[in-house]
């Protein structure tokens, strides 16, 4: 059943399936939905019994990221060590994921934007559909990318790509994401979910124990890797950078545009 924070929670034996379920927006990523992912992760490291957790978006897209309207933050109050620990919530939530002692496969389709595409490249597998366009808008929007967002790119696809889709913004198409291992599996959209379930059949047969040991070791290799200690302090590049007007101007000129360009084009 879908949640009202727009998170849908099904349980099919040793897979749990997370979908975001916001449709009618994207799937934009905001504080409520943050908070549901938080509750089913928590839920999912006392189930060892679980082997695999499939994360996919509902509708037209995985998810268009960061919810601009509403903000994917809460307003964020109190002194400098609590605004500081409230602005890495989502950072937080990818740790978590990253933790997390099942196998964890993500069904990707059309857009995958900035934290989503973080999302993503926190699991294990990615299955991308051939329509799939990741974009990492952050220094459009005036300000850096976070959430531990570099090093973890860093991680999954090296230093000179993660240079080039970050500091450009540019579309990255899904050819382009299965080249570089970003997506390991890339199939047409109409098989998407096929290849997803291909992908949860394949891990199901292989014996839990040694499953569950190789995802701890992957998952320690990944967290070791020597990129990942710099994301420490982007909690405070983050709130920095939210104070500055350059990051306001560059933010309503980018939400100003993004509504232009979907806007259906009259005469």
């Amino acid at each position: 059943m879908p949640d009202d924070a727009g998170l849908t929670v099904r349980d099919e034996e040793r897979v749990v399936h997370l979908t975001l379920s916001r449709p009618e927006k994207l799937n934009a990523l905001d504080d409520s939905l943050r908070q549901a992912l938080v509750a089913a992760l928590n839920e999912l490291e006392d189930r060892p019994e679980v082997a695999v957790v499939v994360l996919r978006g509902s509708g037209r897209a995985f998810s268009a990221g960061a919810d601009l309207r509403s903000t994917a933050y809460p307003p964020v109050e109190g002194d400098w060590a609590t605004r500081r620990h409230r602005t890495a919530t989502w950072q937080r939530v990818l740790e978590q994921l990253d933790r997390l002692p099942q196998v964890t496969v993500a069904g990707l389709h059309g857009h995958v934007v900035g934290g989503a595409a973080l999302l993503a490249a926190a699991c294990d597998l990615r299955v991308a559909a051939d329509d799939v366009v990741l974009r990492i808008p952050e220094l459009a929007l005036g300000i850096p990318l976070t959430w531990a967002g570099i090093p973890l790119l860093v991680r999954e696809v090296g230093l000179p790509l993660a240079r080039d889709w970050v500091m450009t913004c540019r579309a990255v198409p899904a050819e382009e994401l299965h080249r570089c291992g970003f997506a390991q599996r890339l199939v047409p959209r109409a098989g998407l979910d096929d290849a997803v379930q291909a992908c949860v059949a394949q891990l199901l047969a292989v014996p839990p124990g040694p499953l569950a040991m190789t995802r701890a070791m992957t998952s320690a290799l990944g967290r070791a890797h020597p990129a990942m200690v710099a994301g420490w302090g982007d909690a405070d590049h983050q709130q920095w950078a939210f104070t500055e007007e350059e990051h306001r101007e560059a933010a309503r000129a980018y939400v100003t545009g993004t509504m232009r360009a979907a806007r259906p084009s009259e005469g």
